[in-house]
């Protein structure tokens, strides 16, 4: 839950600096630069990876992805967290989500209300170092 309260706040952040009205998920290097993209093969071979998924988190995927190649081309981002860190995270910790039709993120067994960008924006930054995620997990 910690993470993808995370990456709703950093994606709020990247929403607001490019005035869009997309969030929280959004191809945030697409608004950028539309140019900065995976290539599609590499796409697909991530999605057979990671098997059947809600398609929202293949598109996350593939976005963090485009991101990724936004950032190794363009020395001019705005000086923002990485959006997609913290959704990266929780794939590599076995997390997932869902969205449900009431306007709720399931994460897991739990949900979060979706909520706007100024709630996400009120956020306290979360640390993403390994010690203090895994502490979370204990609690």
């Amino acid at each position: 839950m910690a993470l993808m309260r995370e990456f709703m706040r950093r994606s709020a952040l990247w929403a607001r600096e490019m005035r869009c009205d997309e969030w929280p998920f959004f191809d945030i290097a697409g608004h950028i630069n539309p140019e900065a993209r995976i290539e599609a093969d590499i796409v697909k071979v991530i999605a057979d990876k990671i098997g059947l998924q809600q398609p929202v988190i293949l598109e996350t995927v593939e976005w963090a992805l485009n991101f990724a190649v936004l950032s190794d081309i363009s020395t001019d981002l705005a000086d923002l967290p990485s959006p997609f860190e913290p959704l990266v995270q929780m794939y590599e910790r076995g997390g997932t989500f869902n969205l449900d039709g009431a306007g709720h993120i399931e994460v897991d067994t739990a949900a979060i209300p979706k909520g706007g960008i100024e709630q996400a924006l009120e956020r306290v930054p979360l640390d993403l170092d390994e010690e203090g995620l895994n502490a979370l997990d204990e609690e």
